[in-house]
């Protein structure tokens, strides 16, 4: 993830268990399966970004399906 990469919002579906996080760029990433407890932590951080790099990323559980 580049330096200048802000989370500035997210979408989940909990039916498909879809997360769309969207930065500041104007980039897009789709992580599936993403479970609801990982987005209720994700609501809860206060720093987004670290959370999507350190929890969605870099973890084998989640693969990241699209990304603009």
């Amino acid at each position: 993830m580049n330096i200048g990469l802000t989370v500035v919002s997210y979408k989940y579906n909990a039916s498909s268990h879809h997360l769309h996080i969207y930065y500041n760029t104007g980039l897009i990433e789709l992580y599936h399966p993403v479970p609801e407890y990982i987005y209720n932590n994700l609501l809860r951080r206060e720093d987004k970004t670290a959370f999507v790099q350190k929890y969605l990323q870099y973890d084998l559980n989640f693969n990241k399906v699209y990304s603009n």
